[in-house]
C-alpha cells in the first residue's frame, strides 16, 4: 500500500497574515458582514490601501537590496543575458512567475524610489500614495536623474503629498511633478521635448487572429487633433449602426489614413447618416478645437511659465509659443484687453448671462480653465467636455434661497457624475479653506466624505486667483409668498434643505466654512 504524501504545512508567513488584527485588513467580520455599515467597509478599504502601499514599499526595499548585491557589487557585465541585472531579474521573474520585463521594471523602480525619490518613497511607506501613484511619479521625474536639484524636487513633491488634502489622479500627479521640475530647470524640459519630437514615428505590429496594431507618436496637439478627427468621422454613422464606438473609431481611422469612404453599416434603406466624401473633414464645415491655456506674457515671450494643453497636461513655454504661432490657432482672452484693474490688483468680470441661473461666457470659461478636468475623483474627462454644475443647488422655486451662480459655487462634472448628484442621494461641497485654496469634497448617501482633487489649475496659473466676478442679482421667487406652492416644489425645497444641512455638518467636522454670501 502506497500512501500519498501529506500536504505541506502552511509557511509561518502565510499563517501570520491570517492572524493580523482585523483593523489592518478591512475589519470584515465574515459572520456579520451583511450587518456592517457601509462607512465601516469604506474605512476598511482605506486601511487595506495603506497596507498595500506599505507592502509595495517593502517589495521595493527588498528589490533594491537585491540590486545592490547582484548588480552594483558585480563587475561581470559580459552581455545582456549573463550580466548582474539580468541575473537579478531572472530570480524575481522565476520566483513570481512573471515576465523578465516586469521583473526588470521592479528593479528599476526600486532603485529610482530609494536613490532619486527617497522622500516620495517615505510617502509610499506611510500609505499617502498608492503603488500606481508612485510609478507615475517615477516616470514623471525621470528627467531629474543625476541632476543637482533632484533632492529639492523630491522634497517639494513629498511636501505636496503630505500637506495637500485631497486625492491625486494620474494627470494631477503628472502635472504637479512637471510644474515643479519646469520651474527648477525649464531648459531641461525643453531639451526633452525636442528629443521626444525627434523620436516620433509610426510602427505596426501583428496581434494574431488576423488583427494588427498601428502606433503613431507625434506632438501632443497633433494627437489631440487626430483623435478628434477620427471621433468626428466615427459619429457620422446613424444610431442603427451596430458597431461599438471603438469599432467605428478603428474603421474611421483607416478611412482617414487610406482616403477611402467611411460607411454606415446599419444596412437600412432609410439610413439618415450623413457621411462626408473621402478627404474632407467630418462633417465638411466642422472645426476641431483644442484648448491651450497660458499666460499672455508666456505667449509674447516676456515670461517662461509653463502652459496647459487640454487632454494632455503641462507643456513648456516654448511649446506654448509653437502652438500660438500655428496659422490655425485663434487667441482669446479670459480677461479682455482694456479691462480696468481693481485697486487690489484683481479684475472683475460679469458672472451671469441672460438670467441669474446661467453663467456668463467669461464665468463659463473660467470654471473650465480652473478645473481642467472633471472634479470627480479619478475622472480624467476634459472640463471643456463637462457640464457645469451648481454645487449648492440653485433653487428655481426661490432663487434667493438657492446657490448662487458664482465661481465658488460652480464646478465641472462629467455627465454621469452630474446625473448621479442631481437625481441620486450624492452631494458635493466646495469652499475656500483658511489658505484660500478651493476645496472640493464628495459625500456618499451614507454621509462618508471623500476628498476631491488635491490641486487644480489655480496651482499652475496663480493669476486665476486675481479674477473676481460680480455678484449676480437675486431673482424673485417664481411664486408670490402668499401663493400656495405645488407639492413638487415642496419636495425640491425639502431636498435642498437636507443637502444644506449635510454640507453644514460637513464643514463643522472640518472646522471650515463657506465664504461670505455663499
Amino acid at each position: 500500500m502506497v500512501s500519498s504524501p501529506a500536504s505541506p504545512a502552511p509557511s509561518p508567513s502565510s499563517v501570520s497574515w491570517r492572524d493580523l488584527p482585523a483593523e489592518f485588513v478591512g475589519g470584515i467580520d465574515p459572520d456579520a458582514a451583511s450587518e456592517q455599515p457601509i462607512n465601516d467597509l469604506l474605512d476598511g478599504l482605506r486601511s487595506i490601501d495603506a497596507g498595500r502601499s506599505y507592502l509595495a514599499y517593502c517589495d521595493y526595499q527588498s528589490a533594491a537590496v537585491m540590486h545592490d548585491r547582484l548588480v552594483t557589487a558585480r563587475t561581470d557585465t559580459d552581455g545582456f543575458v549573463v550580466d548582474g541585472f539580468a541575473d537579478c531579474a531572472a530570480r524575481i521573474a522565476k520566483l513570481r512567475c512573471i515576465s523578465r520585463h516586469r521583473a526588470e521594471n521592479l528593479l528599476t523602480e526600486a532603485v529610482a524610489l530609494r536613490d532619486r525619490l527617497p522622500a516620495v518613497f517615505a510617502c509610499l511607506r506611510d500609505g499617502l500614495i498608492a503603488p500606481w501613484q508612485a510609478q507615475v511619479l517615477i516616470v514623471s521625474t525621470d528627467l531629474i536623474d543625476d541632476q543637482s536639484y533632484a533632492p529639492f524636487v523630491d522634497a517639494e513633491i513629498a511636501e505636496r503629498l503630505r500637506t495637500r488634502r485631497g486625492t491625486w489622479s494620474k494627470r494631477a500627479l503628472r502635472n504637479m511633478a512637471d510644474r515643479i521640475i519646469f520651474r527648477r530647470d525649464p531648459n531641461g524640459v525643453r531639451d526633452r521635448r525636442k528629443a521626444a519630437l525627434g523620436d516620433r514615428g509610426v510602427w505596426t505590429e501583428s496581434r494574431g487572429d488576423g488583427i494588427g496594431e498601428i502606433t503613431a507618436t507625434m506632438s501632443a496637439e497633433n494627437i489631440r487633433i487626430a483623435h478628434a478627427s477620427i471621433a468626428a468621422l466615427a459619429e457620422c454613422a446613424c444610431e442603427h449602426d451596430d458597431r461599438t464606438k471603438s469599432q467605428r473609431m478603428s474603421d474611421a481611422a483607416f478611412a482617414l489614413l487610406s482616403g477611402t469612404a467611411f460607411e454606415c453599416q446599419c444596412g437600412r434603406e432609410d439610413c439618415i447618416a450623413i457621411v462626408p466624401e473621402p478627404g474632407t473633414m467630418p462633417p465638411a464645415d466642422a472645426k476641431i478645437i483644442i484648448h491651450v491655456i497660458a499666460d499672455e506674457s508666456t505667449i509674447t515671450g516676456t515670461a517662461d511659465n509653463p502652459g496647459y494643453l487640454d487632454g494632455h497636461g503641462v507643456i513648456s513655454d516654448e511649446h506654448v509659443r509653437d502652438i500660438a504661432a500655428r496659422p490655425d490657432t485663434k487667441l482669446s482672452y479670459l480677461v479682455p484687453p482694456g479691462t480696468p484693474q481693481n485697486p487690489d490688483g484683481t479684475f472683475t468680470l460679469s458672472a451671469h448671462g441672460v438670467d441669474s441661473y446661467r453663467p456668463s461666457s467669461a464665468l463659463d470659461t473660467f470654471i473650465r480653465v480652473r478645473d481642467g478636468i472633471c472634479v470627480e475623483p479619478g475622472c480624467a474627462k476634459s472640463a471643456f467636455e463637462c457640464d457645469l454644475d451648481h454645487v449648492h443647488e440653485y433653487d428655481h422655486e426661490d432663487p434667493g434661497r438657492g446657490g448662487r451662480t458664482s465661481a465658488e459655487n460652480l464646478n465641472a462634472k462629467c455627465r454621469p457624475g452630474h446625473l448621479l448628484k442631481t437625481f441620486g442621494d450624492w452631494l458635493d461641497d466646495q469652499y475656500r479653506d483658511d489658505d484660500g485654496r478651493l476645496v472640493t469634497e464628495f459625500i456618499t448617501p451614507e454621509g462618508y466624505v471623500i476628498p476631491g482633487e488635491a490641486e487644480s489649475n489655480e496651482d499652475l496659473f496663480p493669476g486665476l486667483r486675481r479674477i473676481r466676478f460680480d455678484v449676480p442679482h437675486r431673482a424673485s421667487p417664481k411664486h408670490p409668498t402668499d401663493e400656495r406652492p405645488t407639492r413638487a416644489g415642496n419636495r425640491v425645497a425639502d431636498k435642498h434643505a437636507r443637502r444644506r444641512a449635510e454640507r453644514s455638518r460637513n464643514r463643522k467636522r472640518n472646522n471650515g466654512g463657506p465664504p461670505p454670501g455663499f
